[in-house]
């Protein structure tokens, strides 16, 4: 019911204004991009091109960010009104900077590591002890490294104007920072074999590009950024749904693009958008919370960080005193809206789902549907206060795919994609209801059996794990067979702790790949080696 009124109420507001205001009087508004014209701000030039910001009463001008620029100074100075910026704008706004962010463009950040390709079967833990160069603002890629306990050492910070493609390519560091849709287009062009590396496998997921104005503008002239707001989501809107038109529009802001390297970029840039589950532009007070709390990890953020004020409300509450003088508008208003009353009920079930979505694929591997590293480690955790309170024992099996990668090299992704579906079926298969399987890596995958008696019935679930592995994989025509590697660590015999049980399990299963792979150790074992 309390949807009916708000909706009401909000009805009867736009009949009033259209009573009562004249048109809108064009204004003058200057958008300033975090970068050159590229297809990440595809939206925007959609939405100046097919007039949806002239139909607002705005006239928009797009302003790439020359050298020596900064897009929060630029909106702040009032040289421009909106801005494009980061989930860095969070650091902004502790510093002083009154921003508001209006809108998420980018439903997950697409800051990646890059590694040069230097072994078969590479992790990102192969990057233990080489040089990584990472660029400013990098937050969420150092506490993926910190995460993964990559040793801080080996990190460098990048200077204004360092080509860190170049530095990658000759040899002077390992990794760089990327931008999903930039450097890796470069380096596949140039033919270098390369590996990426996701924040999100470790559980970090932040908003991408993300619309913002200053405190001052929306004071200021609310309207106005209300309207902006909606044209440029109405931009996105038609670049997703238009893609060889959108393509198209960027090549005219970026006459120097190819045509294939933009519709590279759309390809990979589209996809963090997800309108297949929220609408463009939807943001979450707690994924921002969750922003805020991989920003304190990396010591860019103050632990009293208050979020008030930075995230616009695009339905504010208003001063409806005035309603009482205008009953007879209110009774057209109330028979009007009664009419669609069934279907608002219906728009709000659809919204409760997409929220739902949204909150399982912060938690759950997409592919697989596994727990994520998040997840399971919470899971660890309950495992571990639960064993400690009851004095039972519990086991935690670590395993990694042998010579999975040559199957995506030889095979494609598409065929490395089913193989990892097939194996996570039959580990699911392979144990009990009460034990748990995550995916916390491209080919790694953990398992917690709980209450378990002995190390015995630990193994013999470890080998039924290892031998439903073996069995061949039919897929698209081919038939596949691979093994795997299992370490396992004993709570309370191995360690007391999570991080320390998965360091013994990680342990074993090295020792299991360095014994010639399709191996079962125990933690015990690997240290007697």
């Amino acid at each position: 019911m309390r949807y009916f009124f708000s909706f009401l109420l909000s009805g009867c507001s736009v009949l009033l204004l259209l009573a009562s205001q004249p048109a809108f009087a064009i204004e003058k508004t200057v958008l300033q991009l975090k970068w050159t014209h590229a297809y990440q701000f595809a939206g925007y030039y959609a939405a100046l091109e097919m007039g949806y910001y002239k139909a607002a009463g705005l006239d928009v001008e797009i302003k790439p960010l020359q050298a020596g620029q900064d897009v929060v100074n630029e909106v702040l100075s009032g040289n421009a009104q909106f801005g494009s910026g980061t989930s860095s704008l969070l650091i902004a706004r502790q510093d002083g900077a009154p921003v508001v962010v209006l809108a998420a463009i980018f439903q997950h950040s697409p800051y990646i590591l890059i590694a040069r390709q230097f072994k078969p079967d590479q992790s990102i833990h192969d990057l233990t002890g080489r040089p990584i160069l990472l660029r400013r603002l990098s937050d969420e890629l150092l506490v993926y490294l910190r995460r993964e306990k990559i040793p801080e050492s080996g990190i460098r910070s990048s200077v204004p104007g360092m080509n860190t493609v170049e530095e990658l390519m000759r040899g002077s560091v390992d990794a760089i920072s990327g931008y999903i849709s930039n450097e890796p287009y470069q380096l596949k062009k140039a033919g270098f074999a390369y590996q990426v590396y996701s924040p999100r496998s470790a559980g970090i997921d932040l908003y991408g590009d993300n619309l913002f104005t200053s405190e001052a503008v929306l004071k200021k002239s609310p309207e106005r950024v209300a309207r902006f707001r909606e044209a440029s989501i109405q931009g996105w809107e038609y670049v997703l749904n238009h893609p060889q038109e959108a393509i198209a529009l960027v090549q005219k802001y970026a006459p120097n693009e190819s045509t294939q390297k933009i519709a590279f970029e759309m390809n990979q840039i589209n996809p963090l958008i997800r309108s297949d589950l929220v609408s463009v532009g939807y943001m979450n007070e707690g994924r921002w919370r969750h922003a805020a709390g991989i920003y304190r990890e990396a010591g860019a953020l103050n632990a009293n960080f208050d979020l008030k004020g930075f995230i616009y409300d695009p339905n504010p509450k208003k001063d409806l005193s005035w309603l009482y003088g205008s009953l007879a508008l209110t009774l057209i208003a109330l028979i009007i809206i009664a009419s669609i009353v069934f279907y608002i009920v219906r728009l709000n079930r659809r919204l409760n789902t997409s929220l739902n979505q949204v909150t399982h694929l912060a938690n759950h591997d997409p592919l697989t549907g596994l727990p994520n590293r998040t997840l399971f480690l919470d899971r660890l955790e309950q495992a571990i206060l639960r064993a400690t309170r009851d004095q039972t024992r519990f086991a935690l099996l670590f395993i990694d795919l042998d010579r999975f990668k040559s199957i995506n090299d030889q095979h494609g992704h598409s065929v490395g994609d089913e193989v990892l579906i097939t194996c996570c079926k039959r580990m699911l298969g392979s144990v009990r209801g009460s034990d748990s399987v995550g995916r916390i890596g491209g080919d790694e995958f953990v398992v917690l059996l709980d209450h378990v008696g002995d190390a015995a019935g630990v193994l013999d679930i470890a080998k039924k794990i290892l031998a439903t592995i073996q069995l061949p994989i039919n897929t698209e025509g081919l038939n596949l067979s691979l093994s795997a590697s299992i370490g396992i660590g004993l709570f309370p015999d191995d360690a007391q702790d999570d991080e320390g049980l998965l360091k013994c399990a990680d342990l074993a299963m090295y020792e299991a790949k360095q014994s010639g792979r399709n191996a079962i150790f125990f933690y015990s074992e690997a240290i007697a080696k």
